[in-house]
């Protein structure tokens, strides 16, 4: 039985945690019945509840113009698919589940989709927050990604106003950097031939 510490004013609320599964116990059900909670956007990573950083408006610019960018060319393509925006859980397995900031379903998994999806085959990223968020972004995810079949992740970071396009080695299942591209350059996808970004229209101030 979990000692609760004595309430003092300026405390968290400790006795509310003891309504939730301790760290390295929570399960995807666990998750999935506080999802939308409180506000905040939540990731579960093997048993862990990790809480993301609200974004600010600067990383909201960013990603609505990458998905208003990635839309209107699977709409030119005539592709079936379909970009979304978070927030939506995508669920990869029972011990990981992320809320990308941009993602892609192709029609095949949109067709077999409940309510929320297991398979993506592109993400967007828009790097946000402190040293641990970052990391997040750029060291964990492409492992997580990689692990579970996303063919393409970019990594949008406007501290360095650079766009990191990674693309899956079926055969490793690692990523294979296909590109990194700074301002006055264009990033390009590999999987969607003829997809493109001025980085320097990405990270322009609306």
């Amino acid at each position: 039985m979990l000692k609760v510490p004595p309430s003092r004013t300026g405390d968290p609320t400790w006795a509310m945690a003891l309504n939730y599964p301790r760290q390295g116990e929570w399960t995807d059900e666990d998750f999935m019945a506080i999802e939308g909670q409180n506000n905040r956007l939540k990731e579960l990573v093997n048993g862990h509840l990790e809480i993301l950083p609200m974004p600010i408006l600067f990383h909201q610019d960013i990603a609505i113009y990458l998905f208003d960018m990635l839309r209107d060319f699977l709409k030119s393509i005539d592709d079936k698919g379909r970009a979304y925006l978070a927030p939506c859980p995508v669920r990869f397995s029972k011990q990981l589940i992320r809320e990308p900031d941009v993602f892609y379903l192709n029609e095949q998994e949109l067709a077999v989709a409940q309510d929320y999806p297991t398979k993506v085959d592109f993400i967007i990223e828009v790097v946000s927050g402190g040293r641990e968020d970052r990391k997040r972004d750029l060291v964990t995810k492409p492992k997580d990604y990689a692990k579970a079949g996303v063919k393409e992740y970019w990594i949008v970071d406007p501290k360095t106003s650079t766009i990191h396009v990674l693309a899956l080695n079926k055969a490793t299942k690692r990523y294979r950097r296909h590109g990194k591209f700074t301002t006055g350059q264009t990033a390009t996808s590999k999987l969607f031939k003829g997809f493109s970004v001025a980085v320097a229209d990405v990270f322009k101030k609306r």
